[in-house]
């Protein structure tokens, strides 16, 4: 079983690290370096601090500095401590200390912040990075001259944000207004002239021009099949004849008899295409029409006339043999 023991550091130790850093402190003063020099009394303070000498060092240097808040903040600590310390050598310094924050009053810059409007509990402000005690608000405060920032959070999106700039002796009274919260609504979305279609209308136009494509590659393989069925029955009308009983025929018209065996195998290849091509186009052409279509109002059912009847897309697809070769035949009405 492992024993750990906590040993404190001895008073000697903290007492020379206090020693160091006092004496940093006062060769940076020495040197015009206040600022940096407080944080070295600062340090040598919280190390031991019955050594009050490091925090008489910190009001006087604040005050250098114009700092008269933090000033007359110091000088008081410094009168309360020399009250409670029994050290011959700090005798006396109470009294200057209560000199010092008296002599500063009429320096020091004031502040009173006010909120207005809805919210205010749940509000909280924020003074150059630091919160401000919710009892302070409309109490004039003290604080040192120069620029500062005043951030308010309410539960909005944005923050209240307020700079300000003090100067000595002044009294600044800023009013902060809470922004009322915006009622968020749901307006409906209303599809403007030449806007993007929604995507019902997409898929119809989608099926119209695959209907098109298809029609067109039907189309166009009618026509070879038509001109197929001419060049098949020409090759074959040039050998029946100069050879009608096809007995002992010309050698020349073999390239005849090829040409005519190609035509004949294009016949069936472009009339097949063209069936399938408009057999799949037309459909396709006539459900996007329909879907795109605006929806009317229902009416009552009633027998269709045959006028209505005959505004209905119609097709009419169609092969049938011609001279020993095949041929569609296409024909609608839309």
């Amino acid at each position: 079983m492992a024993l750990v023991t906590t040993v404190a550091a001895p008073s000697w130790a903290i007492d020379s690290d206090a020693q160091a850093f006092f004496a940093q402190g006062r060769q940076l003063r020495g040197e015009g370096r206040c600022t940096d020099a407080i944080l070295a009394f600062r340090r040598a303070f919280d190390l031991y601090p019955q050594g009050l000498g490091a925090l008489r060092n910190i009001a006087e240097c604040e005050e250098e500095l114009g700092q008269f808040a933090s000033a007359r903040v110091s000088w008081w600590s410094l009168r309360r401590a020399a009250l409670q310390s029994n050290e011959p050598k700090y005798e006396g310094w109470e009294t200057d200390a209560e000199s010092a924050y008296k002599r500063l009053e009429s320096k020091v810059a004031r502040l009173t912040v006010h909120l207005k409007g809805e919210g205010q509990a749940q509000a909280e402000l924020n003074i150059d990075g630091r919160p401000l005690d919710p009892r302070l608000l409309g109490v004039e405060i003290e604080r040192d001259v120069g620029p500062h920032q005043l951030t308010l959070t309410y539960g909005g999106a944005a923050p209240v944000v307020r700079h300000i700039e003090l100067t000595a002796g002044e009294r600044e009274a800023v009013t902060l207004d809470i922004p009322r919260p915006v009622a968020v609504t749901q307006t409906p979305t209303v599809k403007k002239p030449g806007g993007d279609e929604d995507e019902p209308a997409k898929g119809s136009k989608a099926m119209r021009i695959a209907g098109i494509a298809a029609m067109s590659v039907g189309g166009a393989s009618a026509v070879g099949a038509v001109v197929s069925v001419l060049l098949r029955n020409a090759a074959l009308g040039e050998i029946e004849e100069t050879c009608p009983d096809y007995q002992g025929c010309n050698p020349s018209l073999e390239s005849t008899e090829s040409r005519g065996r190609t035509a004949a195998t294009l016949v069936n290849v472009f009339g097949a295409v063209a069936i399938v091509g408009v057999g799949v186009g037309v459909p396709l052409f006539v459900l996007g029409s329909r879907s795109s279509s605006p929806s009317a109002p229902s009416a009552p059912s009633s027998p269709k006339s045959p006028k209505a009847a005959s505004s209905l897309p119609q097709l009419r697809v169609g092969v049938g043999p011609i001279g020993g070769g095949w041929a569609a035949q296409i024909g609608g009405k839309f």
